[in-house]
């Protein structure tokens, strides 16, 4: 009998690492003159994605830019790794002054919002928005 290629033991017994999912997250940046800058997302902010943020969310403000708006518009999926990176950039322009804006992802996105009971204590416009859903 053939063991299927995702079982992780291998064939001595032994428990086999599972390969880690290579991230599947677009960035784009775009900063403008006026202080306005925007992150524009594509793919999937999860687990394996969320750290490919790390650089621009440390970056907020610290540009002198007054406004930050993260754009979830072209997001295929979001998990809880991805929704707590939102609540970062959200905490990183408190704590520098700088406006913050979330432009909504498509329906299933705007869902892990909704279930986790945040999309009332986001600041969600449509306003500005880059990507198509």
């Amino acid at each position: 009998m053939r063991v299927p290629p995702d079982d992780r033991s291998h064939a001595n017994g032994r428990q086999e690492p599972r390969l880690k999912r290579r991230a599947n997250l677009r960035v784009l940046e775009m900063a403008c003159d006026d202080g306005r800058h925007t992150l524009v997302l594509s793919g999937e902010l999860d687990v394996a994605s969320f750290g490919v943020l790390k650089r621009p969310l440390c970056q907020i403000g610290a540009d002198g830019a007054t406004s930050f708006t993260l754009d979830l518009s072209g997001l295929t999926f979001i998990d809880s790794s991805g929704i707590r990176t939102v609540l970062v950039a959200r905490g990183v322009c408190a704590a520098r002054g700088c406006e913050f804006r979330v432009i909504p992802g498509p329906d299933r996105v705007q869902r892990a919002f909704e279930v986790s009971g945040l999309v009332e204590h986001l600041p969600f416009s449509n306003e500005g928005r880059v990507a198509e859903a």
